[in-house]
């Protein structure tokens, strides 16, 4: 029979592992190593003391040889079942055991205890051989999958050999996944954006049965219930969803005093359920307690941030230009001062010496250097005799007193450059000319400062946020998220910003609480982008319900709180799996699935319909945050600079008084009855 077993089998193998003890050793003889001669072969003779829930170190090696080799087919001639049963505990504890393999074992009713049913939902491909006495005939059977749990587990007959042959010649590990007949799948569930959202609906919409099952009038929607729906159909099964208890603390779990777990963690390790959906990220620390399916999308995980605005409303005047603007233009107010005096007294030189402009032979910066040099020089003193006929003090232009001086002439720019015009037009070709395009220049810096401003004016004040890991690191604010597993990745890190950040990360095990936090100032939380998204939004919906609330009952009232911001940059994008039990047979057929969905873009439509409530929902929030409003706060920079041009003129005025009293009145030359 054994011998016949193995030429069915032959074809689909590539590696086979015998495991078998002194009383059925005999069974594997040079027939069964011919028959395999093709393929690898690894043998592990278990002694009949030995404990299979801890094997010893040959048996555990051969084991773990096999596994590396990818053996599909376990040959378990074992003659005590509980040597089976332990040692198929140990493998599946330990994931040492390939479940997904073909097994072959002797049949024995201790195997289907009900300790043991656990076993049964991941090890389907198994046959075990069973022997009548009365007759040589031997009866092939498997477990049926799925089966209805808390009932008796009662193994299906598939074929019987019989005279040399076997009497049906079925397939004796056929795919048990492809189709699940309908059959009920319990799903565990807890509400997490954007996975799995829970949907209130009235109880006259729910099925009653479900009902009754669910102990619950909700319903749940969200991207991996419409993978998981989807997947329905497509493997023929029906979905029982439930919450575990105090699911909305719990969330994923975490390790008991008793070294359980809470949440859907424990759920399914304990196994009372065949799938757990709630944004599993594909992590070391998920993948040693449960298997994920192949990641359907990546996620983008970064903190829920305060944001506050900049009350920079004192320097509103000089906001219109940056730095180096202002820098320009009051290069460009001293150099056209310098070139207004100089212009000047040119003009006024070339008057006093009687000299008209069509005759003058020399250069202007060579006069206008002489005419500096020698007003410098103290030794310099010039008397010339005027005749009253040809020259008289009315015949000076009496357009250059506005830049006769270095000072007016830096008052006369400034003042152009205020739009304000010139008491009198400028005398000289020249000193016109270039006070015209004076001018221009003015017109264009005050277009350009009157624009901003009124831009400035007109918008809200900008916002203060942070947008990278290092701004975070940086700023005092606190900072948390759920778990001891997102702490670990942080303190863990290899940058210097991201170890910062884990010396201040603090575990919470309450969103809600952790979101308020935020909104109070002084926090920040980390999630994924979608469930920062949709808290911000929830956060702006309550606020709004409140003032609105407020006004209903003309009361007044004051939040206080800040605007929420999610952080600009991601501190990583994380693939994101469904949960199902460890060593899952419906595994490989899910991570089809899931490869068909990706490729088809559903994952992506799917996303954008969980997240259109939301989108919508901020939209009007969003407009209501942008408006133009005027108040007396904004223009507080006038007032800062009425108040510094007060400071500056008493201190001038000072400084006018001690130049006064203790040097011009202290001079001996000083008269106080002289007009001048």
């Amino acid at each position: 029979m054994l011998i016949s077993l193995t030429k069915k089998l032959l074809p689909n193998l590539n590696c086979v592992t015998f495991i078998t003890d002194s009383y059925y050793n005999f069974m594997i003889n040079n027939e069964i190593f011919y028959n395999f001669r093709n393929v690898p072969i690894l043998k592990v003779l278990v002694h009949d003391y030995e404990d299979l829930l801890s094997p010893n170190l040959q048996t555990l090696s051969v084991i773990q040889l096999a596994q590396l080799k990818g053996c599909d087919a376990y040959f378990i001639l074992i003659a005590n079942a509980d040597q089976t049963s332990r040692f198929l505990r140990f493998g599946d504890r330990h994931r040492v055991l390939d479940t997904r393999a073909m097994y072959i074992m002797l049949y024995d009713s201790r195997l289907f205890r009900k300790e043991l049913y656990y076993l049964w939902r991941k090890v389907i491909n198994v046959i075990f051989i069973r022997k009548f006495l009365e007759v040589p005939r031997y009866e092939f059977t498997t477990v049926p999958f799925p089966y209805i749990v808390n009932t008796k587990l009662i193994p299906e007959s598939i074929d019987t050999w019989r005279s040399g042959k076997f009497q049906k010649d079925k397939n004796l590990f056929f795919d048990k996944t492809s189709n699940l007949k309908n059959n009920t799948l319990r799903v565990t569930v807890f509400e997490h954006m954007p996975s799995v959202v829970k949907l209130t609906v009235p109880a006259s919409q729910i099925d009653q049965s479900a009902k009754l099952l669910t102990n619950s009038a909700d319903e749940y929607g969200g991207l991996e219930v419409q993978i998981l729906k989807s997947l329905s159909e497509a493997m023929n099964f029906q979905i029982l969803f439930y919450e575990p208890t105090n699911a909305d603390v719990e969330a994923w779990g975490r390790k008991q005093l008793n070294g359980t777990y809470s949440g859907i963690l424990g759920e399914i390790i304990a196994g009372k359920c065949d799938m757990a959906l709630g944004n599993f990220l594909y992590t070391p620390y998920n993948l040693e307690h449960l298997d994920l399916s192949r990641p359907y999308t990546t996620q983008c995980f970064t903190f829920l941030t305060p944001e506050s605005t900049n009350d920079n409303s004192w320097k509103t005047l000089i906001l219109p230009f940056k730095v180096n603007m202002w820098i320009a233009i009051i290069f460009t107010l001293l150099v056209g001062s310098i070139i207004f005096y100089g212009l000047a007294k040119y003009h006024l030189f070339l008057e006093q010496n009687g000299i008209h402009l069509q005759s003058v032979n020399y250069k202007f910066w060579k006069d206008l250097f002489k005419l500096w040099h020698n007003e410098k020089s103290k030794n310099f003193i010039q008397i010339k005799k005027i005749n009253n006929s040809t020259f008289n003090i009315s015949n000076y232009s009496t357009g250059l007193y506005l830049f006769k001086r270095i000072d007016d002439s830096l008052l006369s720019a400034y003042s152009t450059l205020l739009l304000v015009s010139l008491p009198k037009m400028p005398t000289g070709w020249s000193l016109r000319m270039f006070t015209g395009w004076w001018w221009i220049y003015c017109i264009l810096v005050t277009v350009s400062y009157r624009a901003s401003m009124t831009a400035i004016l007109a918008h809200p004040a900008p916002k203060v946020t942070i947008d990278t890991l290092e701004e975070l690191a940086a700023s005092p604010i606190g900072c948390g998220g759920w778990g001891e597993q997102n702490k670990n990745f942080f303190t863990t890190a290899l940058d210097v910003a991201g170890q910062r950040v884990g010396k201040k990360f603090e575990v919470t095990y309450d969103s809600d609480s952790a979101i308020a936090k935020v909104f109070d100032g002084g926090y920040a939380y980390y999630e994924n982008i979608y469930f920062l998204l949709h808290a911000k939004v929830k956060q702006k919906l309550k606020l709004l319900s409140q003032r609105i609330l407020s006004q209903e009952n003309n009361v007044t009232t004051d939040s206080g709180g800040k605007d929420l911001h999610i952080m600009g940059d991601c501190v990583i994008n994380m693939p994101i799996s469904i949960g199902l039990q460890k060593n899952s047979p419906l595994k490989p057929r899910v991570d089809i699935f899931l490869q068909r969905v990706i490729e088809a873009g559903l994952i992506k439509k799917w996303l954008g319909d969980v997240m259109t409530s939301t989108a919508a929902a901020e939209a009007p929030l969003n407009k209501v945050q942008i408006k133009a409003l005027m108040n007396l706060k904004k223009f507080s920079g006038a007032l800062v600079a009425l108040f510094c041009g007060y400071i500056l003129g008493i201190i001038m005025l000072s400084i006018e008084n001690i130049y006064w009293y203790y040097y011009v009145v202290k001079h001996p030359l000083y008269d106080k009855y002289a007009k001048n």
